[in-house]
């Protein structure tokens, strides 16, 4: 049955292949995202693939220079990196004239030029209650007057665009400044999300339930096809006025840079005219779909292909004859499991919710019980580190030296955690009950279209049995997952972070009380959490604010909302003809910087 079902897709896959051949002479650059995207509305996703696509096709004042490592903030469509004033309660920055919108029925035939007002409008949509947006809490409690409109806007139900607050000061044309309720100096960070971006309103209005399916920016390329969790079609936006690839921050050392700048120096981006994706869960045919040269990338190399790819660590003879190079990249992101901290699911008791002492006991036994050594060297084939905080490598406020005893793999310590508590086999079915006497049954979901987290949901099972704990593990779509784990509709479940940015705070605020609904999954809210997070965002970077970012760790350690899992290597393949690839830690895409050789491909299909 597997065979025949990898057949299907493979065959599928080649269609779009052959449909193309004819176009040769066009640069048509083919991938596949390991999960289905959500949506193309800014404002309104959070899920890494669909900001990955929107990358592209809409531009935020800041981003990040290309090559620069350790990673670097540049301006786009602003003209420069500002200052910050006021003690760090005040930026502002000047857009570039003359940046087009990409064409669009709305506009009437006339080209729409990107002004202030539209920056101040998208911001504020973060905070319109109707929009729900998930990425709301990055200017929750943040500009001057904001929180006051988003309040009126929940009792009246209607968002007041009009209202003029001191954070959002617009100031002429292309001036916009940014009046901060309390200093913050990682805000220039969040200019720069690939979410964070100006949309003419004009647009999102005449639209109106269907923004996700009509994305208009001023990126590289426009949207041009979307079959819903199926195939997703870029090309060049022809109002975009283009790049240079810069190569100040390049290290002439690094051979990847080098590639980049050979193939990239001097032309002007973006180059490949057409970008298809693919969404494809399943890991053997999007695996099969690169070898079979139907992809030009393989982003995030699957590790049940790992040993296949690179025995001995080491790129396979097979692949290297084909002139495959890889990416190893260890990502500035770390998975979880979250424990939903509500008392109650779906009017249910949850049985690990909650902060009474056995609660607490009862998740630090599952943590101590999971086996996390074994879910990264079989099912991860040793392509991972174990978290010892949730702040990964590489990103500002990272501690080399911290230590999280209370998350390694010990099952006597748990056992003997449970029997402290009350936790015990009172019936003698092999299973153990609540301390009241109550059967102790618990519910794991996870993302029902992906190998790997049917295959980690199997582990929190065994493991869980091991302790004499009874746990059942249930399936579900990955949209759906995402918004269960919003409203606490799940007991626990299997998530991940990606950096938006290079700081500690990105992955902090994970737990803030306030981003409860949003990106807090497990609904944790603590006074003492809360305040410290607040003074932390308050402080510069420093051995100040590196203390505060330990205690936090160990409010987490201590109260165990999460159990913390890896900080994952991934390897991206790429074929020859593919040309400037460099993956970057921040952003997640990288098509503007990319270029084909069509003959060399066309010549290793033959």
């Amino acid at each position: 049955m597997h065979l025949a079902v990898t057949l299907l897709a493979v065959a599928f896959l080649a269609a779009p292949a052959a449909q193309a051949s004819a176009a040769v002479e066009k640069k048509v650059l083919r991938m596949a995202f390991r999960t289905a995207e959500a949506g193309f509305d800014p404002q309104r996703i959070d899920d890494r693939y669909s900001v990955g696509v929107c990358e592209n096709l809409f531009e935020p004042l800041l981003t990040y220079d290309y090559l620069a490592r350790p990673v670097r903030l540049v301006p786009l469509v602003a003209e420069a990196i500002p200052e910050p004033q006021e003690g760090g309660t005040r930026y502002t920055l000047r857009i570039r004239p003359g940046i087009l919108f990409a064409d669009d029925p709305v506009f009437k035939g006339a080209k729409r030029e990107l002004v202030a007002a539209d920056v101040e409008y998208a911001i504020k949509r973060f905070r319109d209650p109707k929009n729900r947006s998930p990425y709301g809490w990055i200017f929750e409690h943040k500009l001057v007057g904001l929180d006051e409109l988003a309040d009126a806007a929940a009792k009246s139900g209607r968002f007041d665009y009009e209202a003029k607050i001191a954070g959002l000061e617009v100031r002429d044309r292309y001036i916009i400044s940014f009046k901060l309720v309390e200093p913050d100096y990682n805000f220039l960070y969040l200019l720069a999300m690939p979410n964070v971006v100006p949309v003419a309103r004009e647009v999102i209005e005449a639209y109106g339930a269907d923004t996700h399916a009509h994305p208009v920016g001023t990126g590289p390329y426009v949207l041009k096809e979307w079959v819903r969790r199926s195939k997703i079609v870029l090309e060049k936006n022809p109002n975009h006025r283009g790049y240079e690839i810069d190569a100040r921050w390049a290290d002439p050392a690094d051979e990847w840079d080098r590639r980049a700048l050979d193939s990239l120096r001097g032309k002007r981006l973006p180059l490949i005219d057409r970008v298809e994706i693919y969404p494809i869960e399943d890991e053997q045919p999007r695996f099969l779909a690169f070898l079979n040269k139907e992809h030009d990338l393989l982003d995030e190399t699957p590790f049940s292909f790992i040993h296949q790819v690179l025995p001995n660590g080491r790129l396979s003879p097979g692949l290297q004859a084909l002139g495959v190079s890889a990416y190893r990249e260890e990502q500035p992101e770390f998975t979880y499991d979250v424990f939903n901290m509500n008392d109650k699911v779906e009017g249910r008791e949850n049985p690990v919710g909650g902060y009474t002492p056995e609660r607490v006991a009862l998740r630090r036994a599952m943590i101590l019980g999971h086996d996390r050594d074994r879910e990264i060297g079989v099912l991860r084939k040793g392509q991972a580190i174990p978290a010892q905080s949730p702040v990964p490598p590489g990103v500002v406020g990272y501690d080399p030296a911290f230590r999280a005893s209370a998350q390694d793999y010990d099952p006597p310590r748990a056992k003997a955690l449970l029997d402290t508590f009350g936790y015990v086999d009172r019936d003698g079915d092999g299973w153990r009950e609540q301390p009241d006497g109550r059967p102790l049954m618990i519910e794991y979901k996870y993302n029902a279209g992906s190998q790997e987290s049917r295959q980690l949901a199997e582990l929190w099972s065994k493991s869980m049995a091991d302790v004499g704990i009874r746990l059942e593990a249930v399936a579900v779509q990955f949209v759906d997952l995402l918004k269960d784990k919003k409203v606490g509709k799940f007991v626990v479940a299997g998530s991940a972070w990606i950096a938006d940015y290079p700081d500690a705070q990105n992955f902090l605020q994970l737990l803030y009380g306030p981003n409860s609904g949003t990106s807090n999954e497990a609904h944790f809210r603590l006074d003492a959490y809360d305040r410290l997070y607040l003074r932390s965002a308050s402080l510069p970077d420093g051995p100040e604010r590196n203390a505060v970012y330990r205690e936090l760790n160990r409010l987490l350690l201590a109260w165990a909302p999460w159990r913390l899992g890896v900080h994952r290597i991934f390897n991206h393949l790429q074929y020859p003809w593919v040309k400037g690839y460099k993956k970057h830690p921040i952003l997640y895409t990288n098509f503007k910087y990319l270029d084909l050789d069509v003959a060399a491909r066309a010549a290793a299909s033959r």
